[in-house]
């Protein structure tokens, strides 16, 4: 299935599974592959000595991540932007992959700095070189997606295949779509069906989403209506929009369900609190 989503994580965040760390989706310009983003003022935040340790899921080896958190200059919080994006431009040039990893998100959706993709492919390279899990699967999505550089399946697959090796959730999204939208060849959706439980199990809101949709339409396994309302559910009861409002309405509408007034309104305005405004109007019908 044709991705329109991106998903929004927190950079600093020391949480192992996908489904604890942001399931916001944002429509992207032109993007349809599962990526982390990182909020500007999080990444001041700690430069500014608000938040003490960037902590990230898969930690780089001391000896191969420059200056540690005991070597970042901090800054006072009243400091500006611009001074902000020196100092991490200055560690991210000092061999530091966390904020090789910042700087190039910062430049991917235009934070502080003109949205620039060469740079942000150049950063991440730097930081998927040194192991960064989170930096290969955007770089990854970059090629992917054709963003600062030709599209190359290829080098796409390569990266997104590091990172999936560490147990990534969003890699084993993105190459779950990539074998469903046929990009190796012609689509081999049991390839995709797998990549999708791989991640489900590693407790993905978002791959639960996807499994929901294989089953309801037989993507990679036998159409089963049920089950595919399970998937939805559970992606939902993870906090991920999209499926929130997909169960409430479903609840509402009695599509494929029993009709329950309480169950429909709790999930849509779940819904309504990850951004689906669509949920709105159907709260309105309650």
């Amino acid at each position: 299935m044709k991705k329109n989503l991106f998903i929004a994580a927190l950079c600093f965040a020391a949480l192992p599974l996908c489904a604890q760390i942001s399931q916001n989706p944002v429509n992207p310009a032109g993007g349809d592959s599962y990526s982390f983003s990182a909020t500007f003022d999080e990444i001041k935040d700690f430069i500014s000595g608000k938040t003490k340790e960037p902590v990230q899921v898969d930690p780089v080896p001391r000896e191969k991540n420059g200056e540690n958190a005991q070597d970042v200059k901090e800054l006072p919080p009243e400091a500006s932007d611009a001074a902000a994006v020196d100092e991490m431009t200055r560690l991210a040039q000092s061999g530091n992959a966390n904020f090789q990893y910042n700087l190039a998100r910062c430049y991917d959706r235009g934070l502080k700095v003109a949205q620039d993709y060469k740079q942000a492919l150049y950063w991440y390279q730097k930081a998927a070189e040194q192991g960064h899990d989170k930096a290969a699967n955007n770089l990854g999505c970059l090629y992917l997606d054709g963003k600062g550089v030709a599209q190359d399946y290829e080098k796409a697959a390569y990266w997104l295949e590091l990172s999936a090796q560490k147990n990534d959730t969003y890699a084993l999204l993105n190459l779950g779509s990539m074998y469903e939208d046929g990009n190796f060849g012609s689509p081999d959706y049991n390839k995709a069906f797998e990549y999708y439980q791989k991640a489900d199990k590693l407790g993905c809101a978002p791959a639960a989403w996807e499994l929901g949709h294989c089953f309801e339409v037989g993507v990679g396994t036998k159409a089963n209506a049920k089950k595919a309302f399970s998937f939805y559910k559970k992606s939902a009861d993870l906090g991920y929009g999209p499926a929130a409002y997909e169960t409430g309405r479903r609840y509402l509408e009695g599509d494929g369900v029993k009709k329950d007034a309480a169950l429909a309104k709790k999930y849509l305005e779940i819904a309504v609190k990850k951004g689906e405004l669509k949920a709105a109007g159907l709260l309105g019908a309650l």
